[in-house]
């Protein structure tokens, strides 16, 4: 498995850098490690660790990017840390049981998303595309819940 960071602008698409993860289980066998002819090198790293590392190499070395998105293995922790300190958009999703804590004049959120996401009417989901994947097109529900605008500092 990999983690992965890909570029896309209006020029086009590239990947940018990768990070080979390895599972615990893995790393703590070195004879498994020697049989696949793993440097000696590599420890163990969760995938957010991995991302994380790979946007802060972006960042030092200043490759242009507005924001980023990942699913819910990378949505909360050192990942959406980092971005709020670089002033980077994102996307990044969540747990069920993710505890959320926002406040602003409009809307408080206060709770798991599960149960935040029982209080907002069926109208508030889009339906959207994320494209043609080999079992056919791939359709998602998305909601939008506006949040407090968190600077770094303020989260810890």
């Amino acid at each position: 498995m990999a983690c992965s960071r890909p570029n896309v602008s209006d020029k086009g698409h590239a990947f940018l850098d990768r990070a080979l993860y390895f599972p615990k289980s893995w790393t703590d066998t070195s004879e498994r490690l020697a049989s696949a002819h793993v440097p000696d090198d590599i420890r163990f790293a969760t995938k957010p660790s991995l991302a994380t590392t790979m946007i802060e190499q972006a960042l030092a070395a200043e490759v242009p990017f507005s924001w980023v998105a990942g699913d819910s293995v990378y949505g909360v922790g050192d990942l959406e840390i980092s971005l709020r300190r670089a002033g980077k958009e994102f996307v990044l999703g969540v747990n069920a049981n993710h505890c959320f804590h926002s406040w602003r004049p409009d809307v408080t959120w206060v709770g798991e998303a599960r149960e935040i996401i029982k209080m907002l009417p069926d109208e508030a989901w889009i339906r959207c595309s994320a494209g043609h994947g080999t079992r056919g097109d791939r359709w998602y529900d998305w909601l939008y819940c506006p949040m407090a605008d968190l600077q770094a500092s303020e989260i810890f």
